[in-house]
């Protein structure tokens, strides 16, 4: 009886950690993100940007360490407790300052070459 009694436990305690890896293995965050505020370095000075409010979103989403968009994925990083995201095959753009605010909205730094724009994004 005592053989079938640990046996049982075993199989139990087996069985729950199972789950729990299953429902715990992969957070994954959807965002729709729209500029906010853009910026760039010209010959003339530096240009900036207003957003007239029908500019196209950029979707992210946020996985496994990576922040992927519309059509790249960027490995995300920490520093100093500020994350960025950068890949290196597109060295020329990278993510910075990435932080989701007290409201849930995610706020991101993209430089891209000379110009550099603040996005704020919604959860979908």
């Amino acid at each position: 009886m005592r053989k079938f009694f640990y046996t049982f436990i075993s199989l139990f305690v087996f069985n729950l950690f199972s789950s729990n890896i299953a429902f715990s293995t992969e957070k994954k965050d959807h965002y729709s993100c729209l500029p906010k505020h853009a910026a760039a370095i010209r010959s003339n000075g530096i240009q900036v940007f207003k957003m007239k409010g029908d500019e196209k979103p950029v979707n992210v989403l946020i996985r496994d360490g990576f922040l992927e968009t519309n059509d790249m994925k960027y490995k995300l990083f920490e520093a100093g407790g500020r994350a960025f995201a950068f890949n290196e095959e597109r060295a020329w753009v990278h993510f910075q300052d990435i932080t989701v605010l007290d409201d849930g909205t995610l706020s991101f730094v993209m430089a891209v070459n000379s110009s550099i724009s603040r996005y704020l994004c919604k959860k979908k």
